[in-house]
Protein backbone atom coordinates (compact mmCIF):
# COMPACT_ATOMS: atom_id res chain seq x y z
CA UNK A 1 0.00 0.00 0.00
CA UNK A 2 1.73 3.05 -1.41
CA UNK A 3 1.81 6.43 0.96
CA UNK A 4 -0.54 8.96 -0.07
CA UNK A 5 1.49 12.22 -1.24
CA UNK A 6 -0.18 14.64 1.48
CA UNK A 7 0.89 11.51 4.09
CA UNK A 8 4.58 12.15 2.25
CA UNK A 9 3.88 16.06 2.74
CA UNK A 10 2.93 15.73 6.25
CA UNK A 11 5.67 13.07 7.37
CA UNK A 12 8.29 15.33 6.17
CA UNK A 13 6.75 18.71 8.00
CA UNK A 14 7.15 16.45 11.39
CA UNK A 15 10.44 15.46 10.49
CA UNK A 16 11.48 19.15 9.50
CA UNK A 17 10.18 20.16 12.44
CA UNK A 18 11.75 17.41 14.96
CA UNK A 19 14.96 18.56 13.02
CA UNK A 20 14.34 22.53 14.24
CA UNK A 21 13.42 21.68 17.66
CA UNK A 22 16.58 19.38 18.00
CA UNK A 23 18.58 22.22 16.71
CA UNK A 24 16.99 24.61 19.10
CA UNK A 25 17.60 22.54 21.92
CA UNK A 26 21.44 21.93 20.76
CA UNK A 27 22.38 25.71 20.41
CA UNK A 28 22.77 26.66 24.52
CA UNK A 29 25.13 23.90 24.61
CA UNK A 30 26.68 25.24 20.86
CA UNK A 31 26.57 28.75 22.50
CA UNK A 32 29.02 27.81 25.34
CA UNK A 33 31.09 24.96 23.75
CA UNK A 34 32.58 27.35 20.72
CA UNK A 35 33.91 30.04 22.05
CA UNK A 36 35.07 28.52 25.53
CA UNK A 37 35.55 25.12 24.25
CA UNK A 38 36.13 24.74 20.45
CA UNK A 39 37.33 27.96 19.72
CA UNK A 40 40.38 27.83 22.77
CA UNK A 41 41.17 23.89 21.38
CA UNK A 42 41.97 25.17 17.83
CA UNK A 43 44.18 28.33 19.38
CA UNK A 44 45.60 25.99 21.07
CA UNK A 45 46.30 24.09 18.50
CA UNK A 46 47.63 27.17 16.52
CA UNK A 47 49.94 28.12 19.75
CA UNK A 48 51.55 25.02 20.00
CA UNK A 49 53.26 25.90 16.04
CA UNK A 50 54.86 29.09 17.19
CA UNK A 51 58.19 29.64 19.48
CA UNK A 52 58.34 32.49 21.63
CA UNK A 53 61.57 33.65 23.94
CA UNK A 54 60.00 34.94 27.05
CA UNK A 55 57.16 37.56 25.94
CA UNK A 56 59.46 37.57 22.31
CA UNK A 57 57.61 36.29 19.70
CA UNK A 58 59.65 34.39 17.65
CA UNK A 59 58.18 32.47 14.38
CA UNK A 60 56.39 29.82 13.22
CA UNK A 61 58.30 26.29 14.19
CA UNK A 62 55.79 23.93 12.54
CA UNK A 63 55.89 20.53 15.00
CA UNK A 64 59.32 21.65 16.36
CA UNK A 65 57.33 21.58 19.32
CA UNK A 66 56.09 18.06 19.28
CA UNK A 67 59.36 17.06 18.13
CA UNK A 68 61.24 18.76 21.38
CA UNK A 69 58.75 16.68 23.53
CA UNK A 70 60.66 12.77 22.39
CA UNK A 71 63.54 13.84 24.21
CA UNK A 72 62.09 15.52 27.03
CA UNK A 73 62.61 13.60 30.07
CA UNK A 74 60.88 15.75 32.53
CA UNK A 75 57.79 15.39 30.24
CA UNK A 76 58.25 11.34 30.48
CA UNK A 77 58.72 11.09 34.46
CA UNK A 78 55.36 13.40 34.17
CA UNK A 79 53.38 10.88 32.16
CA UNK A 80 55.53 8.01 34.23
CA UNK A 81 54.04 9.66 37.58
CA UNK A 82 50.82 9.65 35.72
CA UNK A 83 51.00 5.96 35.16
CA UNK A 84 51.66 5.22 38.77
CA UNK A 85 48.72 6.45 39.90
CA UNK A 86 46.65 5.09 37.23
CA UNK A 87 47.78 1.75 39.08
CA UNK A 88 45.87 2.86 42.26
CA UNK A 89 42.30 3.28 40.46
CA UNK A 90 40.88 0.28 41.78
CA UNK A 91 41.18 1.69 45.16
CA UNK A 92 39.36 4.99 43.85
CA UNK A 93 36.43 3.10 42.14
CA UNK A 94 36.00 0.76 44.72
CA UNK A 95 36.30 2.54 48.01
CA UNK A 96 33.13 4.96 47.98
CA UNK A 97 31.31 2.43 46.13
CA UNK A 98 31.81 -0.12 49.44
CA UNK A 99 31.26 3.28 51.69
CA UNK A 100 28.02 3.82 49.81
CA UNK A 101 27.03 0.61 50.47
CA UNK A 102 26.97 0.41 54.11
CA UNK A 103 24.99 3.63 54.20
CA UNK A 104 22.67 2.84 51.37
CA UNK A 105 22.10 -0.38 54.13
CA UNK A 106 21.51 1.67 57.11
CA UNK A 107 24.43 1.22 58.63
CA UNK A 108 24.14 2.56 62.69
CA UNK A 109 25.07 6.33 62.22
CA UNK A 110 24.81 5.98 58.17
CA UNK A 111 23.36 9.51 58.54
CA UNK A 112 26.71 11.00 59.86
CA UNK A 113 28.57 8.97 57.82
CA UNK A 114 27.05 10.64 54.64
CA UNK A 115 27.54 13.83 55.32
CA UNK A 116 31.18 13.40 56.91
CA UNK A 117 31.98 11.36 53.83
CA UNK A 118 30.86 14.12 51.25
CA UNK A 119 32.23 17.51 53.20
CA UNK A 120 36.36 17.13 51.92
CA UNK A 121 34.67 17.44 49.08
CA UNK A 122 33.34 20.86 49.60
CA UNK A 123 36.61 21.93 50.72
CA UNK A 124 39.13 23.88 48.22
CA UNK A 125 41.68 21.27 46.84
CA UNK A 126 43.88 24.32 47.74
CA UNK A 127 42.91 24.27 51.14
CA UNK A 128 42.87 20.51 51.26
CA UNK A 129 46.36 20.94 49.69
CA UNK A 130 47.51 23.48 52.49
CA UNK A 131 45.80 21.95 55.08
CA UNK A 132 47.66 18.43 54.39
CA UNK A 133 50.82 20.18 53.71
CA UNK A 134 51.02 21.25 57.67
CA UNK A 135 49.82 17.33 58.75
CA UNK A 136 52.47 15.47 56.65
CA UNK A 137 55.55 18.00 57.74
CA UNK A 138 58.14 15.87 59.18
CA UNK A 139 57.45 16.96 62.72
CA UNK A 140 53.79 17.63 61.49
CA UNK A 141 50.76 16.08 63.69
CA UNK A 142 50.89 12.72 61.67
CA UNK A 143 54.01 11.65 62.10
CA UNK A 144 53.85 13.35 65.79
CA UNK A 145 50.67 10.83 66.27
CA UNK A 146 52.66 7.84 64.99
CA UNK A 147 55.30 8.65 67.56
CA UNK A 148 53.19 8.91 70.45
CA UNK A 149 51.91 5.18 69.80
CA UNK A 150 55.40 3.60 69.53
CA UNK A 151 54.98 3.62 65.49
CA UNK A 152 57.92 5.65 65.35
CA UNK A 153 59.63 3.70 62.41
CA UNK A 154 56.38 4.49 59.81
CA UNK A 155 56.72 8.22 60.28
CA UNK A 156 58.04 9.13 57.58
CA UNK A 157 58.99 12.20 55.77
CA UNK A 158 55.91 11.99 53.57
CA UNK A 159 56.39 14.91 51.06
CA UNK A 160 60.68 15.63 51.06
CA UNK A 161 60.94 11.68 49.96
CA UNK A 162 60.79 10.86 46.41
CA UNK A 163 59.55 7.08 47.31
CA UNK A 164 56.78 8.76 49.90
CA UNK A 165 55.78 11.96 47.93
CA UNK A 166 53.73 10.94 45.02
CA UNK A 167 51.68 8.16 46.91
CA UNK A 168 51.12 10.73 49.49
CA UNK A 169 49.94 13.34 46.77
CA UNK A 170 48.03 10.13 45.50
CA UNK A 171 46.03 9.51 48.91
CA UNK A 172 45.49 13.31 49.79
CA UNK A 173 43.35 13.77 46.66
CA UNK A 174 41.51 10.20 47.30
CA UNK A 175 40.48 11.63 50.38
CA UNK A 176 38.97 14.90 48.63
CA UNK A 177 37.27 12.91 46.29
CA UNK A 178 35.88 9.92 47.84
CA UNK A 179 32.84 11.97 48.66
CA UNK A 180 31.68 12.98 45.21
CA UNK A 181 32.17 9.26 44.46
CA UNK A 182 30.07 8.26 47.15
CA UNK A 183 27.33 10.41 46.45
CA UNK A 184 27.31 8.98 42.21
CA UNK A 185 27.29 5.50 44.36
CA UNK A 186 24.13 6.16 46.34
CA UNK A 187 22.22 8.08 43.30
CA UNK A 188 23.15 4.33 41.42
CA UNK A 189 22.11 2.35 44.55
CA UNK A 190 18.69 4.17 44.52
CA UNK A 191 17.64 2.46 41.13
CA UNK A 192 17.97 -0.50 42.76
CA UNK A 193 14.78 -2.21 44.35
CA UNK A 194 15.07 -3.90 47.49
CA UNK A 195 13.31 -6.47 47.07
CA UNK A 196 16.80 -7.91 45.35
CA UNK A 197 18.77 -7.92 48.10
CA UNK A 198 16.20 -8.89 50.07
CA UNK A 199 15.84 -11.63 48.59
CA UNK A 200 19.81 -12.06 48.81
CA UNK A 201 19.99 -11.44 52.15
CA UNK A 202 16.96 -14.53 52.45
CA UNK A 203 19.25 -16.54 50.63
CA UNK A 204 21.91 -16.05 52.75
CA UNK A 205 24.31 -13.86 51.11
CA UNK A 206 26.39 -11.69 53.55
CA UNK A 207 27.86 -8.30 52.94
CA UNK A 208 30.18 -9.30 50.78
CA UNK A 209 28.19 -11.48 48.99
CA UNK A 210 25.77 -9.38 48.49
CA UNK A 211 28.09 -6.72 47.16
CA UNK A 212 30.22 -8.48 44.49
CA UNK A 213 27.12 -11.09 43.51
CA UNK A 214 24.27 -8.69 43.18
CA UNK A 215 25.45 -5.05 43.59
CA UNK A 216 28.24 -4.68 41.44
CA UNK A 217 26.72 -6.10 38.40
CA UNK A 218 23.80 -4.57 38.37
CA UNK A 219 26.15 -0.92 39.25
CA UNK A 220 27.85 -2.02 36.02
CA UNK A 221 26.96 1.57 34.24
CA UNK A 222 27.45 3.81 37.28
CA UNK A 223 31.06 2.14 37.93
CA UNK A 224 31.86 2.62 34.13
CA UNK A 225 30.93 6.26 34.61
CA UNK A 226 33.23 6.69 37.63
CA UNK A 227 35.95 5.18 36.54
CA UNK A 228 36.09 7.31 33.47
CA UNK A 229 35.47 10.38 35.60
CA UNK A 230 38.72 9.04 37.87
CA UNK A 231 40.64 8.49 35.14
CA UNK A 232 40.82 12.10 33.68
CA UNK A 233 41.18 13.26 37.13
CA UNK A 234 44.26 11.87 37.61
CA UNK A 235 45.30 13.80 34.60
CA UNK A 236 43.38 17.09 34.77
CA UNK A 237 42.10 17.34 38.36
CA UNK A 238 45.38 17.50 40.25
CA UNK A 239 46.76 20.60 39.66
CA UNK A 240 45.85 22.71 42.62
CA UNK A 241 46.91 19.71 45.38
CA UNK A 242 50.26 19.66 43.53
CA UNK A 243 51.10 23.42 43.74
CA UNK A 244 50.12 23.58 47.26
CA UNK A 245 51.85 20.36 48.27
CA UNK A 246 54.77 19.72 46.56
CA UNK A 247 55.20 21.64 44.09
CA UNK A 248 56.46 19.34 41.43
CA UNK A 249 58.96 17.82 44.02
CA UNK A 250 61.16 16.80 45.45
CA UNK A 251 62.98 16.66 41.97
CA UNK A 252 60.15 15.26 39.78
CA UNK A 253 59.24 12.60 41.49
CA UNK A 254 55.20 14.46 41.72
CA UNK A 255 55.47 16.39 38.55
CA UNK A 256 51.92 15.17 36.70
CA UNK A 257 51.93 16.49 32.75
CA UNK A 258 48.97 19.17 33.73
CA UNK A 259 51.12 20.76 36.49
CA UNK A 260 54.43 20.82 33.58
CA UNK A 261 51.73 22.57 31.49
CA UNK A 262 51.79 25.43 33.71
CA UNK A 263 55.51 25.57 35.11
CA UNK A 264 56.77 25.17 32.00
CA UNK A 265 54.40 28.30 29.89
CA UNK A 266 54.34 30.44 33.40
CA UNK A 267 57.77 29.57 35.29
CA UNK A 268 59.94 29.16 32.26
CA UNK A 269 58.35 31.91 29.71
CA UNK A 270 58.25 28.59 27.25
CA UNK A 271 54.55 29.37 26.21
CA UNK A 272 54.47 27.67 22.54
CA UNK A 273 55.81 24.48 24.23
CA UNK A 274 53.91 24.17 27.31
CA UNK A 275 50.87 24.93 24.66
CA UNK A 276 52.06 21.83 22.93
CA UNK A 277 52.19 19.44 25.87
CA UNK A 278 48.69 20.88 26.91
CA UNK A 279 47.60 19.53 23.50
CA UNK A 280 49.16 16.09 23.86
CA UNK A 281 47.62 15.66 27.31
CA UNK A 282 44.12 16.79 25.82
CA UNK A 283 44.08 14.31 22.81
CA UNK A 284 45.59 11.58 25.49
CA UNK A 285 42.97 11.67 27.64
CA UNK A 286 40.13 12.25 25.08
CA UNK A 287 42.41 8.91 23.44
CA UNK A 288 41.93 7.01 26.69
CA UNK A 289 38.33 8.01 27.96
CA UNK A 290 37.38 6.78 24.38
CA UNK A 291 38.73 3.79 24.81
CA UNK A 292 37.00 3.27 27.98
CA UNK A 293 33.47 4.50 26.93
CA UNK A 294 34.13 2.13 24.05
CA UNK A 295 34.91 -1.49 26.40
CA UNK A 296 32.00 0.13 28.69
CA UNK A 297 29.62 -0.07 25.84
CA UNK A 298 30.52 -3.24 24.41
CA UNK A 299 30.58 -4.98 27.94
CA UNK A 300 27.17 -3.39 28.23
CA UNK A 301 25.72 -5.05 24.87
CA UNK A 302 27.67 -8.70 25.63
CA UNK A 303 30.11 -7.68 22.79
CA UNK A 304 33.20 -7.49 24.95
CA UNK A 305 34.52 -11.05 24.45
CA UNK A 306 34.24 -11.16 21.19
Amino acid sequence: MQISIPARKRHSRLRDRDVLWGILFVLPALALAIPFKIFPLLRGLYESTLMWQGTTFVGYVGLANYQRMLGDEVLQAAFLNAFKIVLTLPIWVLLPMVLAFLIFQRTPGWGLFRATYFLPYTISPLIVGMIFREILQNSGPLNSFLKSIGLGFAALPWLAKSGTALWALDAVVLWSLTGLGVITYLAGFATISEEILEAATLDGAGFWAKFFRVVLPLMRPVVGYWTILCTGGMFIWMFPFIHALTEGGPGFSTMLPEYLVYVTAFRFVERGYGTAIGVVLFFFVLSFSFLQVRHMYLAGTGQGGE
